[in-house]
C-alpha cells in the first residue's frame, strides 16, 4: 500500500513538474531553431549522449561489485531516469538518486551497496567539476578574454578559480590520511542536524571506498571528469553551429560557469530561468553579447533537453516491461 502510494506521489509531483517545464517553453521558436539548425542537433545529441555514457561509466566504477544482470545500458537508463526526475522533483538531485536506489534493487545488490554508490558518484561528480572549472579557469584568467570582466570581479573570479582549483586536492589528501567519521550531530536545528549528518554520511562512505578500493575511485574520478569535458563540448558546437569559433576550453569555462549558476536554481523544476540568466552572464563575460545568441543557446539546449527527458520516460517504461523492475 505504502509503495502504491509512493509511487503515485512520485508520479503526481514528476507530471506536475513536466506540466510546469512545457508551459514556459515557446514551442514554436523552439522549433524554428531546431529547424534552422537541422540536422547539426543531432551531433548535439550524440555528444550529449555520450557525456552520459561518461558518467554512468563514472557510477560504474563507484560500485565494489558490479551489479548481477545489469549491463552498462541498463545501467545508463536507470541513471538516465533518475536524472530525469531529478530535474523536474522539487527536491532535485536527492529525488533523482533515490529513485535510481530503487530501480536497482531488483538487481539483488544490497541497498547499502547501491546507496554508497550513489552518494560516491554524485560526490565524484561535483568535484570532478570543480576540478575542470579551476583549470579551465586559470586558462581564462590566463587569456585576452578577461578583458571583459570588471577589475574588482576579476578580483573575485581569481579567489573562486584558485578555491574551486583546490578543493578536490585538498579532498584527496584528507581522504588518504583520515579515519572514519562518527556520524553524529548536536545540532539543535533539526535541518542542519539532518545535514549534518547526511554530509558526514557521505563522507564516509567516500572514505571508505577511496581508502580500499583506490583504483576504481580514481578511474571513476577520470570517467567524471570526461563526463564534464565532453558535456561542455554542447556550447562550442551550438556556437559554431551559429557562426561563432572560441576555443574549446573556453566554451568548457563557459559551461562549468552555467552548471555552477543553475545548481543555485536546484530546488525550481527543470531550472527554468535560471539556465537562461547563467547563458547570457557566462556568454557576456566571453565578450558575446548578442541577445540572439542567448537565445538560440537557451531554445537549442531545451530542444535537447526535451529529447533526453522523452527517452528518460521511455527508458522507464522499456527497463519495466523487461523485466529489471519489481
Amino acid at each position: 500500500m505504502r509503495k502504491n502510494i509512493f509511487k503515485i506521489t512520485i508520479s503526481l509531483v514528476v507530471l506536475s513538474s513536466l506540466l510546469v517545464f512545457i508551459s514556459h517553453i515557446d514551442l514554436k521558436a523552439v522549433l524554428k531553431e531546431v529547424t534552422n539548425i537541422g540536422w547539426n542537433l543531432l551531433w548535439i545529441i550524440v555528444i550529449t549522449g555520450l557525456a552520459y555514457v561518461l558518467a554512468t561509466a563514472g557510477w560504474q566504477n563507484c560500485f565494489i561489485e558490479k551489479p548481477k544482470r545489469t549491463s552498462l545500458w541498463q545501467l545508463f537508463c536507470i541513471r538516465h531516469i533518475g536524472e530525469t526526475i531529478g530535474l523536474f522533483n522539487p527536491t532535485s538531485i536527492i529525488g533523482g538518486d533515490y529513485i535510481k536506489t530503487v530501480l536497482l534493487k531488483p538487481t539483488g545488490t544490497s541497498e547499502q551497496e547501491i546507496l554508497n554508490s550513489v552518494l560516491i558518484s554524485r560526490f565524484l561528480t561535483i568535484i570532478t567539476q570543480f576540478s575542470l572549472f579551476g583549470i579551465s579557469g586559470f586558462w581564462f584568467l590566463m587569456s585576452s578574454f578577461n578583458q571583459n570582466i570588471p577589475k574588482q570581479l576579476l578580483a573575485v573570479l581569481w579567489i573562486l578559480v584558485i578555491t574551486f582549483f583546490c578543493i578536490p586536492l585538498i579532498i584527496f589528501i584528507i581522504l588518504k590520511k583520515s579515519k572514519e567519521l562518527q556520524v553524529a550531530s548536536t545540532l539543535s536545528w533539526k535541518a542542519l542536524r539532518k545535514l549534518s549528518i547526511r554530509i558526514q554520511t557521505i563522507l564516509n562512505a567516500v572514505l571508505t571506498f577511496h581508502q580500499n578500493q583506490p583504483c576504481k575511485c580514481y578511474r571513476a574520478y577520470f570517467y567524471f571528469f570526461l563526463h564534464w569535458t565532453v558535456g561542455a563540448l554542447e556550447l562550442f558546437l551550438i556556437l559554431y553551429f551559429s557562426g561563432i569559433t572560441i576555443p574549446i576550453i573556453l566554451s568548457q569555462f563557459m559551461d562549468m560557469g552555467i552548471i555552477i549558476i543553475k545548481s543555485f536554481g536546484a530546488f525550481i523544476p527543470a531550472q527554468i530561468g535560471v539556465e537562461e540568466f547563467g547563458n547570457k552572464i557566462l556568454l557576456t563575460s566571453a565578450g558575446i553579447y548578442t541577445v540572439q545568441i542567448w537565445l538560440i543557446i537557451a531554445l537549442i539546449r531545451r530542444s535537447r533537453q526535451v529529447f533526453w527527458i522523452a527517452f528518460g520516460f521511455l527508458a522507464y517504461f522499456g527497463i519495466k516491461k523487461g523485466g529489471i523492475l519489481s
